[in-house]
């Protein structure tokens, strides 16, 4: 027996995605082995940034909390906030990371949906950290404009090795959207300098 199912009866599966205007390329066989896949919602879920953006971080943590927290349900969200960031160069290439993470380059990630893989991204590139720890993100004219992190089911500290290297390096900030806080560095005593809004 078919039945419509109400429009206003859909959840979102999480709180907020980010728009970035992502083309793809087709996969071949030797790219599709050791590409990091992921769906199309992970993208930017976690994710680092030059700190001089950490004002405009905050501001968009700002607005995403009472967002989340109006369209909460039991079982998920029933509206998706929509990030529109401004995806600039962030004065260094995967090179540097590479060199930096002592990280192994990987083709670029594949993005999928519920139904079907959507493509590899075009301009992107993966380091992975270890297993199933992926850097990853979109590059132009050889400078890292997006840099996100995929963990599937990976140790934590692989992250977290990487972030103090990032930040003391390249002064990189660590954004985690779905948990709504910033890691904005270390402070004297060793202890992680954490913003929540």
């Amino acid at each position: 027996m078919n039945k419509d199912v109400p429009v206003d009866s859909i959840r979102f599966s999480m709180p907020t995605i980010a728009i970035d205007a992502i083309e793809f390329d087709t996969p071949t066989a030797s790219s599709f082995e050791g590409a990091p896949q992921f769906h199309e919602d992970e993208w930017g879920q976690l994710e680092f940034f030059a700190e001089e953006r950490l004002s405009e971080v905050q501001e968009l943590l700002g607005e995403l909390k009472p967002f989340e927290a109006e369209h909460r349900t039991q079982h998920g969200w029933t509206q998706i906030y929509g990030r529109e960031i401004n995806r600039a160069a962030m004065g260094i290439s995967v090179p540097d990371i590479e060199q930096e993470l002592n990280a192994s380059p990987c083709p670029a990630p594949i993005l999928t949906t519920a139904s079907h893989l959507l493509g590899h991204v075009k301009h992107g590139f993966s380091l992975e950290l270890g297993t199933n720890a992926y850097l990853y993100g979109l590059q132009q004219n050889e400078q890292v404009t997006v840099l996100g992190v995929s963990l599937q089911g990976a140790d934590d500290s692989l992250l977290v090795n990487a972030f103090l290297k990032l930040n003391r390096k390249f002064g990189l900030i660590l954004v985690d959207w779905r948990q709504q806080f910033v890691l904005a560095g270390v402070d004297d005593n060793g202890q992680f300098k954490l913003w929540r809004p």
